[in-house]
């Protein structure tokens, strides 16, 4: 490592036609010309500055000024472009004739570096050794459109300089960074089992004919994803992308996904997922297949090369992705007018002094803003299943499956953007380029920056720990507890609030939750609610039924056929009754609307009746171990015990009807399923999740036995990234994760 880095150090410090002959010409998405000739070398000689010195003496006064004119590639002057000393904070922009005058100093570490660039030109440089004694002409080569579908992505490497061994390597420079995005969300985003999953509609833990059987699904031929040209068995099971929105892949037929599936029957409609979810394949992008994606593509997603050559993003009122406001650019322009010519390299970035020619670094200042973000988190979607529709009333510009920019963009955090808390800064290093000293800073190993212009390419998600700092989920939220002794009972009041995220919490994926948990125990066992919310359906059940109509409530048992079917000993009854109210919560985009009612807003109350443990299970009837009272019309839960104390990333269970509230997203499809994955929905029956800085307080009561001295109280805000039942249909890893809790011992009389 060592060696390697000496040899980085070396490459870094020297001009950039070396750091690129010793890889036989070639870096991510350039081809070698005829005659082998270096596009470093082409390129370097093509942009330097014309300017002439005045000696040689090769020492510098402190300061010194520089005129000249900034031109394009035909030679005619470039207006408006920004002219400034690499490394520097300070710049000026030329005239309607190109021209410029400037200063440059030694109060900026590195190679004195003349700097010119503009919005859709590569930028460039010249660095001096001496004064000029005339003018100094800087071009300007244009990033020509339309996008470059022959382009072939570059790999970004594994962020080891050992591996990474030539500049066709993001990280044979960016060595932190192509390390850091290899453990990144966007590295998954393609190859994710839970995202091809529901794309094809199977469950790939589902590996055997007889697992598959077991759980409902069917075990047929189709396509590996990352290997578009191979086959193998998987089990077909439950909602896809695929099936859902093409009618193919019946059980008694092929699968969507099979290739010997007849042409007339084979997928048309991809519900733009690989817009977003696949930006790095090669050719052309916008509603293709997300099982074409292979290679980095599908290995390494939404990778380096890939973002990288985001031209704009367009607003939100486009689709998202690469089919819509993310607008591409790949390279295309020769150099050179040989066919098979060197293509010039052009990579937009979020800072206008970048002049290394083997780049072609190109000035796009949305990198270092929420736009770029929100290229693909935010969607605004159409009904895709065949055959249904949105209401045009409620939703006249499209069901907002995503809207994470939104969120923030109308909330009180918009003086940081998406990356000042997914991309914090780096402390140690000097810039991009892991071996750039002060001393090395230039045209070829990058300007010396501030630690909050060096940003972390971790994507830093809710669960991540990312450089030893605590986890987004960790400072989220907060949560207060108030509770008291009152006629017997224990009155508690729960106060949660999203304090510290730009956003609700929680974003992004619409099937993600989270729950207040509120529990109390005194003399060693766990106190009845007797009054206050409980958590809906969106916490998850095993079996939901009424009393007196498919439920009968006798003593200590319960007769239920449906559920005792998924019964076990172990788990819990939760008995439930519908309050006819609705929570008038602050809500989301349409639910923050002040003209809804309570009803409108599709929170419906429940309070607690009865909770019993179950014991044994015998035919229909269901035996518990306490003897449990009931009404016509109430709800009766089959779900799992709720925890004395939350351990964080501990399986998920079923809270549905224990006390406290679930703040979520709730999506619906045409057959009025609830949490159902965003291609099928055609409505959202609430979204009352945690906006920044609004809290949502709900109040419990719990009976107190006699005797007792002391009662202790605990709340808890759990996160689930996907609902229980989805995860128990397909087989994934299905766990829970405390953003925050609170605990209170309250003295009793």
């Amino acid at each position: 490592m060592v060696i390697a880095r000496a040899l980085l150090l070396t490459l870094v410090g020297a001009a950039a036609v070396t750091a690129c002959s010793d890889d036989e010409g070639t870096t991510a998405g350039t081809t070698t010309g005829s005659g082998g000739t270096s596009l470093a070398t082409t390129a370097a000689t093509s942009t330097a500055g014309t300017g002439s010195a005045s000696t040689s003496t090769g020492m510098l006064p402190p300061s010194f000024p520089v005129s000249g004119v900034v031109v394009d590639q035909d030679g005619l002057p470039v207006a408006d472009a920004i002219v400034m000393q690499g490394g520097g904070e300070r710049s000026t922009t030329t005239a309607a004739d190109g021209t410029f005058s400037w200063e440059l100093t030694d109060q900026v570490d590195g190679e004195r570096v003349l700097v010119a660039a503009k919005i859709g030109y590569r930028s460039a440089g010249e660095a001096f050794t001496d004064v000029p004694d005339g003018a100094v002409t800087l071009v300007l080569y244009e990033v020509s459109p339309p996008d470059n579908t022959g382009y072939s992505f570059g790999h970004p490497g594994v962020g080891d300089p050992l591996v990474d061994s030539s500049t066709a390597f993001c990280g044979h420079c960016h060595t932190t960074f192509a390390a850091e995005f290899n453990q990144s969300a966007h590295a998954r985003a393609t190859r994710d089992p839970r995202v091809q999953d529901l794309y094809a509609g199977v469950a790939a833990a589902l590996d055997s004919a007889g697992a598959c059987a077991a759980a409902g699904g069917v075990w047929r031929t189709g396509r590996v994803p990352g290997q578009p040209s191979s086959t193998a068995p998987r089990c077909y099971l439950g909602d896809g992308v695929l099936p859902d929105l093409n009618g193919c892949g019946g059980p008694a037929g092929l699968a969507c996904d099979d290739p010997a599936l007849p042409l007339a029957q084979q997928p048309q409609s991809f519900g733009a997922c690989a817009d977003c979810h696949a930006i790095g394949m090669d050719g052309p992008l916008g509603g293709r297949d997300l099982l074409e994606a292979e290679g980095i593509a599908f290995e390494l997603g939404n990778h380096c090369d890939a973002c990288h050559h985001i031209r704009e993003v367009g607003g939100v009122d486009e689709p998202p992705g690469v089919g819509g406001r993310v607008v591409m650019q790949r390279p295309r322009e020769k150099i050179g007018d040989e066919i098979q010519g060197m293509t010039r390299q052009a990579m937009f970035g979020p800072y206008p002094d970048v002049p290394l020619p083997f780049m072609g670094g190109s000035y796009q200042p949305q990198f270092a803003t929420a736009e770029l973000c929100s290229g693909c988190h935010d969607q605004r979607q159409a009904a895709l299943v065949p055959q249904t529709s949105l209401d045009p009333a409620r939703w006249p510009e499209g069901l907002p499956t995503h809207s994470t920019f939104t969120e923030w963009q109308e909330g009180p955090f918009t003086a940081t953007p998406c990356q000042g808390c997914h991309m914090p800064p780096k402390q140690d290093l000097f810039n991009a380029v892991d071996v750039t000293t002060p001393e090395t800073a230039g045209i070829s190993g990058g300007f010396v920056r501030p630690a909050d212009r060096i940003r972390s390419h971790a994507f830093r998600g809710p669960l991540a720990v990312v450089d030893g700092l605590p986890r987004l989920l960790d400072t989220a939220a907060t949560l207060d507890l108030v509770a008291s002794e009152a006629g017997g009972s224990l009155e508690v009041t729960a106060t949660v609030e999203n304090e510290a995220c730009g956003h609700a919490l929680p974003s992004g994926e619409p099937m993600r939750a989270a729950f207040l948990v509120v529990r109390a125990e005194a003399c060693g066992a766990s106190l009845a609610a007797v009054n206050g919310p409980t958590i809906d359906d969106v916490g998850a059940d095993y079996a939901v039924g009424q009393v007196g109509v498919d439920v009968t409530v006798g003593g200590a048992t319960v007769t239920w056929p449906a559920g005792a079917a998924v019964a076990a000993p172990g788990k819990v009854v939760r008995v439930v009754r519908p309050t006819g109210t609705f929570l008038d919560y602050e809500g989301v985009g349409f639910f923050a609307s002040p003209s809804l009612t309570p009803a409108d807003k599709g929170l419906e109350l429940s309070t607690p009746v009865a909770e019993a443990i179950i014991t044994s299970v015998n035919g229909a009837d269901i035996a518990l171990d306490g003897v449990i009272g009931a009404q016509a019309g109430d709800r009766v839960i089959i779900a799992d015990p709720v925890p004395q104390v939350f351990v964080d990333g501990d399986i998920s269970r079923a809270l549905s009807g224990a006390s406290g509230l679930a703040f979520a997203r709730v999506l619906t499809d045409a057959t009025g399923r609830r949490m159902v994955p965003h291609h099928r929905a055609i409505d959202m029956l609430r979204d009352n999740r945690l906006l920044p800085l609004t809290p949502h307080t709900a109040a419990f009561t719990f009976a107190l036995p006699p005797g007792c001295t002391e009662a202790t109280v605990r709340a808890t805000l759990v996160y689930r990234p996907h609902p229980l039942a989805l995860s128990l249909e397909r087989g994934w890893d299905a766990r829970d994760y405390v953003a925050t809790e609170s605990s209170t011992v309250v003295p009793l009389p």
